[in-house]
């Protein structure tokens, strides 16, 4: 994977954006833009050829085309597509060395070729939000968008740096440009019941990461701390210690973050009952997901939903 880096002095200029919708059969035109394009897939697999190199973009990832650079199909689509596109101008955006280190300061946009997202409900939001501003704002150019596109540019950055250094504090890659093949892998053992928590090595963050997955795979279950800690070999006290050693949260918190965040997108892009996405996430009692909600949110369900009436698709 390689990566691009733009330092922000403002908000980024936000040219379009729309969700794309195929079944099988559509393949991409070739073209070549004069503006930058982020694709962010949601369900089944785009095939590209971007500058000569193919990517095989999947459900929960995100490429990013240059501006001037030829793109093109690599094959007509098997299955069924759906993504997100923006288009901007980030005229100081420039290709980081293999061997460069990341910009520390977080104004830094930093954006990949092609990568997986730890949190692609994040970004699922945002973009929803942003077809939704487009809508009611657009197609002229406008702060809101330019604004929103930049929220959500910062968001997939943010969890870029973020995997960047789980994986190499982990010991999982050598370089930045392995980071896809490093992401996921478990290493087993690393810490013991009785060993302090700032004395966790770094096979034991690895474990930290493995359970981190293993929640987020399983939240909308029926799960609990003992359930969790009893799948990883841990008293529930002790594990629960380290996981907000590592994490800065709680197990029971990390839980309703991936069930809130889960509704967050259901409620965006489904007309779901509210009792349906309730129990879609993990919640048998409607009603006290509303609580959990409104209390993590600021805003029920319902209105939540209002704030993204509008949207915008192209289809085949």
């Amino acid at each position: 994977m390689g990566l691009w880096a733009a330092l922000l002095s403002g908000a980024v200029e936000f040219c379009s954006t729309g969700r794309f919708v195929s079944g099988a059969g559509w393949r991409h035109m070739r073209r070549t833009l004069d503006s930058t394009e982020l694709v962010f897939v949601r369900r089944g697999v785009l095939p590209m050829i971007v500058g000569g190199q193919r990517l095989d973009i999947a459900s929960g990832e995100v490429a990013l085309w240059p501006a001037g650079v030829e793109h093109a199909g690599a094959e007509t689509i098997r299955e069924d597509l759906e993504f997100h596109w923006m288009h901007f101008r980030l005229p100081q955006m420039r290709h980081l060395a293999d061997s460069a280190a990341l910009p520390a300061d977080e104004h830094n946009l930093i954006l990949p070729d092609h990568a997986r997202l730890a949190d692609p409900d994040r970004v699922v939001v945002l973009a929803n939000q942003l077809l939704d501003l487009y809508v009611a704002h657009g197609p002229h150019a406008n702060a809101y968008c330019d604004y929103a596109l930049t929220s959500l540019l910062l968001e997939v950055s943010a969890q870029i740096r973020q995997s960047l250094r789980q994986s190499q504090r982990t010991g999982e890659t050598g370089s930045i440009i392995r980071f896809n093949e490093g992401v996921g892998k478990v290493i087993t053992g690393g810490f013991r019941e009785g060993m302090a928590a700032d004395a966790i090595d770094e096979p034991g963050l690895a474990v930290m990461q493995g359970v981190r997955s293993w929640i987020r795979a399983n939240a909308f279950d029926d799960i609990t701390v003992a359930a969790v800690a009893r799948r990883f070999h841990y008293s529930p006290s002790y594990l629960t210690a380290l996981y907000k050693r590592v994490f800065g949260i709680g197990i029971v918190e990390q839980v309703t973050e991936c069930r809130i965040d889960r509704a967050r997108e259901l409620l965006s892009s489904t007309s779901l009952p509210m009792a349906d996405i309730a129990h879609e996430v993990g919640y048998s009692d409607p009603k006290y997901f509303l609580r959990v909600f409104k209390r993590r949110i600021g805003l029920t369900p319902s209105q939540y939903r209002a704030s993204f009436s509008g949207k915008l698709f192209n289809t085949v």
